[in-house]
């Protein structure tokens, strides 16, 4: 059915003011104050989002769908069973894996069988952190095997030296940077993590944001260029399972990180955002646990995740769970399946795009760690 062009005409527009005094008289003398949402840090949400806060409509923060990876963690510290739980995860629907990584002659048989041009491959671990150069080098020698040209592979080494206990060696990283970009331009050498906060999320922002700013400084010190840096680096987030700060926490630091582009006069793009489940948020009631992750991951991709990682329900539990651990692995990628394929999130441009709540929210956040931000 197709809706005529004056389908609201007939509507008489309705101001903040005359709604407000429709809530109050709902309301029968109790305070509408009692209706805000006081959240941490001093977040206070009002209960009523209308277009009259706002100037003018807001716009989306992207015009195209973002078709987030789905993402699976490979733990396993045999290379032949995680080399299994890979091919499995990927015969059922996965899109990325992970491997924890730390001894570099683990990788071949680790890969074995996995087409290395279809899916991006991430490595965190001994392997990632202590020599990221050698284990670019050696994913090279295993791509030959495949025929495969190093610039069709994608995917992140989770490495952070800043957080490393000994002295950055920049000219390394240089050289690091140099070949990553020459050879494996799909991937990533840094990844910069933002633990979960329930209580401070302004803050947790603002020091995520204050790090990698923090790479641009020392970085640009060495005659290594920020806009370099900028294409080497994602952003890890752990979200938590209130559902909408999760969302506006996201937009709020896709927006941000625009900022601190402009601020140093560097090429406007988006993070790649890497979304996953703060551990402690889950509950020895495993079926809850299912409830929580259905949620969560919602709230993921409505805020822009690029991957997302979706804890199996029984994660850290697993001697209550009384199915097997692959049950548990299938139902976290079911997850992302129902959202991706059948409910066609995948499909839409920002989907909190005009939800006056979200808008204000997300502004909200933003606002405040830029003044935080600003002030440090």
């Amino acid at each position: 059915m197709s809706l005529p062009a004056d389908f609201f005409a007939e509507f008489a527009p309705v101001d903040k003011t005359q709604w407000l005094a429709q809530i109050a008289k709902d309301l029968k003398g109790k305070a509408l104050d009692d209706l805000y949402w006081n959240l941490v840090d001093d977040l206070r949400v009002d209960p009523f989002a209308h277009a009259d806060d706002q100037p003018e409509p807001p716009y989306p923060l992207c015009t195209t769908p973002i078709p987030w990876a789905i993402n699976e963690d490979i733990a396993a510290a045999d290379p032949l069973t995680a080399n299994r739980q890979a091919l499995e995860a990927l015969a059922f629907g996965a899109e990325s894996l992970q491997f924890s990584v730390a001894l570099l002659e683990n990788l071949p048989p680790l890969l074995e069988g996995i087409h290395l041009d279809y899916i991006e491959v991430h490595f965190r671990g001994a392997a990632a952190t202590d020599s990221p150069a050698a284990l670019l080098h050696t994913l090279a020698k295993v791509a030959q095997t495949q025929h495969l040209a190093t610039a069709r592979l994608r995917g992140t080494l989770y490495c952070d030296p800043l957080q490393q206990p000994v002295p950055v060696d920049w000219r390394y990283w240089s050289e690091l940077f140099d070949y990553a970009q020459a050879e494996f331009p799909g991937y990533r050498t840094l990844s910069i993590a933002c633990p979960y906060d329930r209580e401070h999320p302004v803050g947790s922002l603002c020091r995520l944001l204050q790090h990698a700013i923090t790479y641009f400084q020392q970085g640009a010190e060495r005659g290594i260029a920020p806009a370099q840096l900028a294409r080497q680096l994602q952003l890890e987030v752990y979200i938590g399972q209130t559902y909408y700060l999760e969302i506006a926490r996201l937009r709020a630091l896709r927006l941000l990180w625009l900022n601190v582009l402009e601020a140093w006069k560097l090429p406007l793009e988006y993070p790649v955002v890497d979304v996953r489940f703060a551990p402690e948020v889950y509950t020895d009631d495993l079926y809850t646990n299912m409830v929580r992750a259905t949620t969560m991951a919602m709230s993921a991709v409505i805020g822009g995740a690029h991957r997302l990682t979706v804890l199996p329900y029984d994660a850290g539990r697993e001697h209550l769970a009384q199915y097997p651990q692959a049950f548990g692995r299938r139902m976290a990628r079911n997850v992302q399946h129902l959202l991706k394929l059948e409910s066609g999130f995948a499909e839409l441009a920002d989907p909190a795009a005009g939800s006056y709540f979200l808008e204000k929210l997300t502004a909200q956040l933003a606002e405040r760690v830029w003044e935080r931000l600003v002030q440090v």
